[in-house]
């Protein structure tokens, strides 16, 4: 197994290799999609379902400030990389350093305009890959390809306003087809909006692409971290009722930032995610593009209200914390691991 991750990871450096080592990937993910896609019945009758084209943002141009961020980001990269234990697991295969080379390559060599460039176009990157879709997303695309990207986008915006809700939920045994788009898509999310009482477009970071509807680009992993955003405020509401000082959390393994920026769009916390040290990176770039780079605080620096630490980082975490959060991450987490954060976790949290 570890010969053929070592093949096809130098197979996925070259540019002919590449382009097919995403295709098949394109093809696994998306037939994965299809056969998990939990509501049949719209693959069934999918001409009842509104048709949206997929919108692709461009990437911004670079500025003077974003080449200060990305000269901060670098700074913490290496720091932390520099005192890194060895990490074991999924995300230290071959496979893995190979899908990370156009982010690594600049941070290695200290290229902050370089980094600039790279992460204004995050979203369409082969280094996002597992946290959004990436590159998979990027170039050509036949119809049904086009129309199952839309129909998963809206089965997640549907299923997203009938958690709030906003939208009738639709039952198999009752039959009705799209009941959520009944008044329009415009409607839908006008009534999200005010049940979550924050936009829901995604903020204009990092060339990212969706459907857009009247402005407002849902992307294919927005609703979920727009979710998991809701029932995390939810909680801290129905947990800490008389908690008056704005809540204490700790995020382990954040992605790219996504449950934190809207659950920081939703309610005043003091937010803390650990992470690798490359994961941290993005974490940085898109809060800091989202939430202002003055409230965000790197690995090094002196803690601001938005911390990014790497995983081995501990004692710089602000004790004691509130709530310890995480979403999706825990399976890649080696077990070991898992328990020394869960054990520090026991005694951290106040």
């Amino acid at each position: 197994m570890t010969k053929a991750k070592a093949l096809i990871g130098r197979a996925a450096g070259t540019p002919l290799g590449r382009s097919a080592h995403q295709q098949a990937v394109r093809v696994i993910l998306s037939g994965r999609a299809m056969v998990g896609f939990d509501r049949p019945a719209w693959l069934l009758r999918h001409s009842t379902i509104p048709s949206v084209e997929i919108k692709y943002r461009a990437p911004p141009g670079i500025t003077d400030a974003d080449a200060t961020l990305c000269e901060r980001l670098i700074t913490a990269y290496r720091l932390a990389e520099a005192d890194s234990p060895e990490v074991s697991g999924m995300w230290t295969t071959g496979l893995f350093e190979e899908r990370q080379r156009d982010l690594l390559e600049p941070l290695q060599s200290g290229d902050a305009w370089l980094l600039a460039t790279r992460l204004a176009a995050m979203f369409r990157s082969d280094f996002v890959i597992g946290m959004a879709g990436g590159s998979l997303g990027i170039g050509p695309q036949t119809r049904l390809d086009r129309r199952f990207t839309c129909l998963y986008i809206l089965n997640k915006l549907a299923a997203l306003a009938e958690s709030q809700g906003a939208a009738r939920v639709e039952n198999p045994e009752q039959g009705g087809i799209g009941l959520a788009f009944a008044d329009g898509l415009e409607a839908l999310i006008d009534r999200a909006e005010a049940t979550l009482g924050v936009p829901i477009s995604f903020p204009d970071v990092g060339a990212a692409y969706g459907l857009q509807i009247a402005g407002t680009l849902i992307t294919g992993d927005s609703p979920d971290q727009i979710y998991a955003a809701a029932r995390l405020r939810d909680a801290i509401k129905t947990c800490l009722p008389d908690r008056v000082a704005p809540p204490s959390i700790v995020e382990i393994g954040g992605g790219y930032g996504g449950m934190a920026y809207w659950l920081l769009s939703m309610i005043e916390a003091r937010y803390t995610i650990l992470d690798l040290p490359a994961v941290n990176v993005l974490q940085g770039y898109f809060l800091s593009q989202t939430l202002g780079a003055d409230s965000v605080s790197l690995y090094g620096e002196p803690a601001g209200p938005i911390a990014i630490l790497p995983t081995h980082a501990l004692a710089s975490v602000s004790l004691p914390f509130d709530v310890l959060a995480n979403k999706d991450s825990m399976p890649e987490i080696p077990r070991s691991a898992l328990y020394d954060y869960l054990t520090w976790a026991q005694g951290a949290c106040d």
